[in-house]
C-alpha cells in the first residue's frame, strides 16, 4: 500500500510539472526580454505605494530604461533598515506583497540577513523549481524514478515571532509542513520522502546524520536524493561509511544505540517508528562485505537513479568526490540552477550538465562584467550579456530587493532559443587577491583538485589562508586528505599545488615571479576537521541544509579554528 502511494504521489508531481517544463523549454525561452519588462513593469506598478516605491518614485517609471536611471544599485546594508521594520511586523515598506516568513541567509557570520519570503515569490518557487524539477525528471529520466522514495537532506527549525512572522531557512518553512500532518502536502512529502520529522525538523542536541542514513538505509527502494548542496552529501555518505556497522545493527534490532546523542523524547518517537529489519540488515551486511573500496551507493539502493542539488562548478569537488568515492558511474546528477534565499535566477538545462537556464520569468535581472568593478553604467540586460563573458548579478526580485547586488559570479555558456545558459562561476567577495591577482574560487578548488588526482588521494576537504602578515604575501593551503591519507610528502604537495595553482591563474604566476607574492605554503589537516567545523556551526545554530564549505578563510575565528587542526 506504502508503494502504491509513493508511486502515485510521484506520478501526480511529475504531471503537475511536465506542462510548466516543457512551456519554459519551448515557449518562455523564446521571448526572455519580453518576460522581464513584463516582470519588471508589473513589479513596479504593485509597489508604487510602499515607502520603498514613493521614495524612489515608482509611478513615473514606465520603462526598462527609466528605472534603471531613477533606482540606484544597492548592497544588503541598504535594504537592512527596512527589513528589520518588516521583522518587526511593518507593512507596505519595501513590498506591497504579503508575507508572513522571513528567511535567514546561508553562510551567516555575525550578524544574520533577513530576506522576507513572500506570497508571490513562493509561487515563483512553486513553479521554477518543484514543478519545472519534476517536469524534467518526467521528460529525461527513465519513469523508474517514480516507483521509489526520494532520500531529501533538507532540515531546519523556524521561530515564531509573537507578530506571527516565521524566521529560518526556506527549507526549515518547507519542512515545517511535515508538522500538520494532516493536509495533502504533508501527506504527500510522508509518501515520498524516507527522513521523518525528527531529522526534517530537528531538537536541539539531535543527531540529524544517524537519523537521515537510519531511515535511508531502511529502505531500499530510493530512486533519487534531493540536497541542499553536495559537500552535505559528501559528509552524510562519509559517516555511512564509518559507522555502517552501529548502522546496520540497530537496523536488524530495532533499536537506536545508546552512543547517539538526541533527547529522550525524539528517540521514544523514532522508536515508535521502526521495528526490527533482519532481512534489509543482512542485504546492508552483503552490500560492505568487501569493503568500501568501491561505490557502494547502488549496493545499497539498487533502483537509484538521480542526485539533485547544488553540486556545480563551486561543489563540483564534492560532486566529482561523489561519483568516483560512493556513486559511480550509473546515477544521473541534476545540477540546481542559481539560487539562494534571495530569490531564484535559473533551471537546470538538462541531466549531468552544469548548465542552467536564465529564468526570465522569476526575477529582474542586470549583468555587471566582472571586470567593471563599481561602475554600474557598464551593466547590460538579458539580451546583451556575450558568450564566454562572467558577470556579476543584480536582481531585482518578489521579495522587496530593488538592483540588489548579489556578489554571484555567472558565466554565460550558450543559449536556449533567445535565451542565456549559464554557469555559477565564484562570490565575488570571496577571491583572495593578495597583490591584484584575484584568484577565484573556483581557480583553487581546480588547483587542489588536480593536485589530488596526480598524486593519487582522495580528497576531502580544504581551504586557503591569504596570509598578508608575511613579507611578501603568500597563500596557505590546509589540505585534508580522505581517511587513507596522502602517499606523498608535503613538499611534493606543495610543488604539485604551486604548479596546478598558476595554470588556474596565470596572474597568480606573475606575482610570483616579480615579488609581489612568495610560493604557496602547505599544512595538512587532521581527518574529519571539515565535519567538525560544520558541526561546530550547528552547535551554534547555523541551519545544516545552507551550511557551505569554508573554502576561503575570511576571518579570525575560521583562521583560529583551522590552523589549531593541522597535523604536527
Amino acid at each position: 500500500m506504502e508503494k502504491n502511494l509513493t508511486k502515485l504521489a510521484n506520478q501526480q508531481s511529475a504531471e503537475a510539472g511536465r506542462g510548466v517544463y516543457l512551456n519554459i523549454i519551448n515557449e518562455e525561452t523564446k521571448i526572455p526580454m519580453e518576460l522581464q519588462e513584463q516582470f519588471l513593469m508589473q513589479l513596479i506598478r504593485d509597489n508604487e505605494n510602499t515607502e520603498f516605491g514613493k521614495k524612489y518614485k515608482f509611478a513615473d517609471i514606465h520603462s526598462i530604461e527609466e528605472y534603471r536611471e531613477k533606482v540606484p544599485v544597492m548592497v544588503y546594508d541598504d535594504f537592512a533598515p527596512y527589513l528589520e521594520r518588516m521583522k518587526d511586523g511593518e507593512k507596505n515598506i519595501l513590498t506591497a506583497y504579503s508575507f508572513d516568513h522571513m528567511n535567514t541567509t546561508s553562510g551567516t557570520v555575525g550578524t544574520p540577513k533577513y530576506v522576507p519570503m513572500t506570497d508571490r515569490q513562493m509561487q515563483m518557487f512553486m513553479k521554477y523549481n518543484f514543478l519545472y524539477i519534476n517536469g524534467l525528471k518526467a521528460e529525461l529520466l527513465s519513469p523508474e524514478w517514480m516507483e521509489g522514495k526520494i532520500f531529501c537532506t533538507s532540515e531546519g527549525t523556524c521561530v515564531k515571532q509573537d507578530n506571527g512572522i516565521t524566521i529560518g531557512c526556506a527549507s526549515a518553512k518547507n519542512a515545517e509542513v511535515l508538522k500538520g500532518g494532516d493536509s495533502e502536502q504533508a501527506k504527500m512529502m510522508q509518501a515520498i520522502y524516507t527522513s521523518p520529522i525528527e531529522a526534517m525538523v530537528p531538537e536541539p542536541g539531535t543527531d540529524t546524520k544517524y537519523i537521515h542514513m537510519r531511515f535511508a538505509l531502511m529502505e531500499e527502494n530510493i530512486t533519487g536524493i534531493t540536497v541542499g548542496f553536495y559537500n552535505m552529501l559528501a559528509h552524510l555518505l562519509q559517516y555511512t561509511l564509518d559507522n555502517h556497522e552501529l548502522l546496520i545493527n540497530d537496523i536488524e534490532k530495532g533499536t537506536i544505540d545508546e552512543s547517539v546523542k538526541m533527547p529522550d523524547e525524539v528517540r521514544k518517537s523514532l522508536l515508535e517508528k521502526i521495528s526490527p529489519m533482519p532481512e534489509r540488515a543482512k542485504q546492508l551486511r552483503k552490500a560492505f562485505e568487501n569493503g568500501v573500496s568501491e561505490p557502494f551507493m547502488k549496493k545499497i539502493w539498487p533502483k537509484m537513479t538521480y542526485i539533485f542539488g547544488a553540486g556545480a562548478d563551486g561543489l563540483a569537488i564534492y560532486a566529482n568526490k561523489i561519483k568516483e568515492k560512493y556513486a559511480g558511474e550509473n546515477i544521473h546528477h541534476i545540477y540546481a540552477g542559481v539560487t539562494a534565499s534571495e530569490g531564484l535566477w535559473s533551471v537546470p538545462a538538462g541531466v549531468d550538465t552544469p548548465d542552467s537556464i536564465l529564468a526570465a520569468g522569476s526575477t529582474f535581472m542586470e549583468f555587471l562584467p566582472v571586470e567593471a568593478g563599481d561602475d554600474f553604467s557598464r551593466c547590460v540586460l538579458m539580451d546583451q550579456v556575450e558568450e564566454g563573458k562572467i558577470y556579476e548579478l543584480i536582481i531585482t526580485n518578489l521579495n522587496g530587493f530593488y538592483r540588489y547586488r548579489m556578489s554571484d559570479a555567472v558565466k554565460v555558456t550558450g543559449y536556449i532559443n533567445k535565451t542565456p545558459l549559464i554557469q555559477f562561476m565564484y562570490r565575488v567577495n570571496k577571491t583572495v587577491s593578495v597583490a591584484l591577482e584575484k584568484t577565484t574560487e573556483v581557480a583553487l578548488d581546480q588547483t587542489v583538485e588536480r593536485a589530488a588526482k596526480e598524486l593519487g588521494f582522495y580528497l576531502s576537504d580544504y581551504c586557503v589562508y591569504p596570509d598578508t602578515d608575511s613579507e611578501p604575501g603568500k597563500y596557505i593551503f590546509l589540505i585534508e586528505p580522505d581517511e587513507k591519507g596522502i602517499r606523498a610528502d608535503k613538499e611534493t604537495l606543495r610543488k604539485c599545488i604551486y604548479k596546478h595553482l598558476c595554470e588556474a591563474n596565470p596572474r597568480y604566476l606573475y606575482a610570483v615571479e616579480h615579488g609581489q607574492l612568495a610560493e604557496p605554503a602547505v599544512e595538512i589537516l587532521q581527518p574529519e576537521t571539515g565535519i567538525l567545523y560544520r558541526e561546530m556551526m550547528i552547535y551554534k545554530g547555523a541551519n545544516p541544509s545552507q551550511l557551505k564549505p569554508v573554502h576561503v578563510i575570511m576571518n579570525e575565528r575560521q583562521k583560529a579554528f583551522f590552523f589549531a587542526l593541522t597535523e604536527e
